[in-house]
């Protein structure tokens, strides 16, 4: 297949072959047909998070399952998914891994543990995927697997309760998503940016 790789730390991204993944027990593969680009890649191509080059990233996807592997139930090949960035949670015996996945120093993620969707296909478990209705097109979901799970995680953890208000700080591709998610727990969004002023 082809994929987007790096090369090598701060190396230019190329299109070129890339081994077609072949799906494990609990895991699906994927066609991929849409995938954001997260400012985690830009982090992970300058080397900040020492992974082994080269790589294919990208931690945010939308697509089409194509093969299921050993003892998965939950899906079936046709199924339109998506899947965010943390997969799994392997430390299940830490409060912090039940309570904020994201926060688990042992998780399994997408474009990290495990190949990104900068590709044609790609390795997702089963459990990590989101069905996503067929009225919703691939390129309009894909916003909620990055910035809206970004926003909707913060939210989750702040609990706002109906009609509390909620400060939004910063106007730009996370702080979009969340003036809108309030709306169904019934609390008011209040957006908010910090404005440059010319020093003299």
């Amino acid at each position: 297949m082809k994929a987007a790789v790096v090369p090598s730390v701060n190396g230019k991204w190329e299109v070129k072959q890339w081994e077609t993944p072949k799906p494990g027990p609990n895991q699906v593969v994927i066609k991929i047909h849409a995938s954001g680009l997260c400012y985690t890649d830009v982090h992970l191509t300058h080397g900040l998070f020492a992974l082994p080059f080269p790589a294919c990233w990208a931690t945010n996807l939308l697509g089409e399952i194509v093969e299921l592997g050993p003892g998965v139930t939950s899906r079936k090949v046709g199924d339109r998914v998506g899947v965010g960035w943390v997969q799994k949670e392997m430390a299940r015996a830490s409060g912090v891994c039940r309570r904020k996945k994201e926060l688990c120093q042992n998780a399994i993620s997408t474009g990290i543990n495990l190949q990104g969707s900068h590709a044609e296909y790609m390795l997702a478990y089963a459990d990590a995927t989101m069905p996503i209705p067929a009225a919703l097109s691939y390129e309009q979901a894909a916003p909620i697997f990055c910035a809206g799970y970004t926003v909707w995680s913060g939210l989750r953890l702040a609990d706002p309760k109906p009609h509390e208000r909620v400060a939004v700080v910063g106007i730009g591709g996370l702080a979009t998503s969340p003036c809108s998610i309030p709306k169904p727990l019934a609390s008011t969004p209040l957006p908010s940016r910090k404005v440059k002023t010319k020093k003299k």
